[in-house]
């Protein structure tokens, strides 16, 4: 399975890799004469704009996704997503062990090769972690064990900040899909 997908993804970065550097169809641009006549509005000697071709950073992001950033990604969101939804069941939790292996995996990866997907990645992680340390914080087997109220509200800033962070994984997935990621198994269904 794994090798079928990554010569699915091969074969899609070695696509738009070739699109981009052939230019486009193949097909030339109509030729203008050198002296348009007096008649000639300046709309009519306009062509067509190009249809723009796959930038080198969108075939870098589906790599990175193809080469093991879909597993990291899936991992954090199924994970925050089982918690997160463990907690609205009325569930207490605090058993983040496979949260923060998936965590610890991810943050470990190569960056995305986009800046700004980077930044809601990066961001997602934080979101994800510091609220899990808040639901650990707020437990009764934390360490030091934090006044009642206090641990509440501790924990109510927890699962905000996962719930913050699943956000920006969903945001990250609208931005990989603008570059051209169709990931073979969707976290979110």
């Amino acid at each position: 399975m794994r090798a079928r997908a990554s010569a699915l993804v091969l074969t899609i970065v070695s696509a738009v890799l070739l699109t981009g550097c052939s230019g486009g169809s193949g097909t030339a641009a109509p030729t203008q004469s050198a002296s348009p006549s007096p008649s000639a509005s300046p709309a009519a000697s306009r062509t067509a704009a190009p249809t723009p071709s796959p930038t080198p950073v969108g075939a870098l992001v589906v790599l990175w996704y193809g080469q093991g950033g879909s597993e990291r990604y899936n991992n954090v969101v199924n994970e925050a997503r089982s918690s997160r939804a463990q907690h609205e069941e009325g569930r207490s939790v605090i058993h983040f062990t496979a949260l923060d292996a998936a965590l610890r995996d991810a943050e470990a990866y190569q960056k995305i090769p986009d800046a700004p997907s980077q930044e809601v990645w990066a961001s997602a992680l934080q979101h994800t972690r510091t609220g899990m340390g808040n639901v650990l914080a707020a437990s009764s087997l934390a360490g030091s064990p934090l006044p009642e109220d206090e641990a509440r509200e501790v924990e109510a800033l927890g699962w905000e900040n996962i719930a913050k962070g699943l956000g920006e994984l969903k945001d990250l997935d609208t931005r990989l899909r603008g570059f051209g990621v169709l990931p073979l198994k969707d976290p979110w269904k």
